[in-house]
């Protein structure tokens, strides 16, 4: 909707104001809906007195308002004159003073890093930080650009057809991310996420892998992860991924040769890792000193002696389940003490 033609700037003089005023209703409500245009577009934009002499100036226009309140008996034109005393009244709230860092600090708290949520079987789209920006101009202005809220990612696919209108406005959300902020994403596929090419959204997530600081992603099989993220080896690159989860409902061995050949080939510097299988055959590949926490459903191997070894700074190992593949050589040590400086 288009906003009307704000009047001019003098009518905030309070001698202009009382000019305006007439014994009539008519010309009062007439003179109080130019006001009310004036302060509704102040109020949105924070367009508050900069210095003690506005501030003087504002506090008399509000004295006249209460003034025209008090004496006016006509219900349309007193709403109208009451409408006007509040934003008049808002102008002055301390919340109004905030520096930019504060309020951004405050929207992190409402946010409480949940991000934004995308359900493609209901087509949905929600996050705590919308609801700060349909309050006014202000804070979807400080909201907007802040790419921390627009970086955190959790898409949820099942059956059913994309609804055009809303992955469009995900798009623009990943765009508000800008291109620096790391970037932390949870996408999740049962039964619903196969085709011949990935979704808008998703190529752009594919596009920012070297953003990605946390991800977590789970699949129903490994024919809808190639579909849903193909991944190319020697264009992607996970530089800042510290914290990384993949899953499969089911124990596939294919789990290991896809997260190779697309993740940890690229050596990304892990702190946390959580697997639904893995296989000691498999421990180089996630070999690091980085490596502090590891969670793994079922380990397949002999013992855990080189998953040990091979993460020496390891503070945290969760197994829920241990198959072995044979008995170790009793020639062989199965564990040595790791010096630490």
């Amino acid at each position: 909707m288009t906003e009307p033609n704000l009047p001019p700037h003098s009518q905030l003089d309070c001698k202009n104001l009382t000019s305006l005023h007439s014994p009539t209703c008519s010309s009062l409500e007439s003179a109080y809906q130019a006001l009310y245009t004036e302060f509704l577009a102040k109020s949105r934009h924070n367009d508050i007195p900069d210095s003690p002499a506005a501030q003087d100036k504002l506090c008399a226009v509000i004295a006249q308002t209460r003034s025209d309140l008090e004496t006016c008996s006509e219900s349309t034109t007193r709403s109208r004159i009451s409408r006007v005393l509040k934003l008049q009244e808002s102008m002055l709230a301390p919340i109004r003073t905030l520096p930019s860092d504060v309020l951004i600090d405050i929207f992190q708290l409402v946010d409480q890093a949940s991000g934004i949520t995308y359900l493609r079987p209901s087509g949905s789209i929600y996050g705590c930080i919308f609801l700060v920006t349909w309050i006014c101009f202000w804070w979807r202005d400080e909201a907007l650009s802040h790419p921390g809220f627009w970086s955190r990612i959790t898409i949820h696919y099942g059956y059913g057809q994309p609804h055009p209108e809303v992955t469009a406005f995900l798009s623009e959300c990943i765009l508000r991310s800008g291109d620096s902020v790391p970037m932390n994403i949870s996408i999740s596929s049962v039964g619903g996420g196969t085709g011949s090419a990935p979704a808008v959204e998703l190529a752009m997530l594919v596009a920012r892998t070297h953003r990605w600081r946390e991800a977590s992603l789970y699949f129903g099989s490994p024919q809808e992860f190639h579909s849903i993220l193909p991944f190319k080896p020697s264009s992607t690159h996970f530089p800042l991924l510290e914290d990384f989860a993949f899953e499969w409902p089911d124990f596939i061995d294919l789990i290991q040769n896809t997260i190779q050949n697309t993740i940890l080939e690229c050596r990304p510097p892990l702190q946390k890792l959580r697997l639904t299988q893995l296989s000691e055959s498999y421990v180089d590949f996630i070999a690091s000193r980085n490596l502090k926490a590891v969670d793994v459903h079922t380990y397949i191997g002999i013992y855990l002696a080189k998953l040990l070894q091979m993460c020496p700074c390891l503070e945290f190992l969760g197994l829920k389940s241990f198959i072995s593949t044979g008995k170790p050589d009793a020639n062989e040590i199965p564990c040595q003490s790791v010096g630490t400086n």
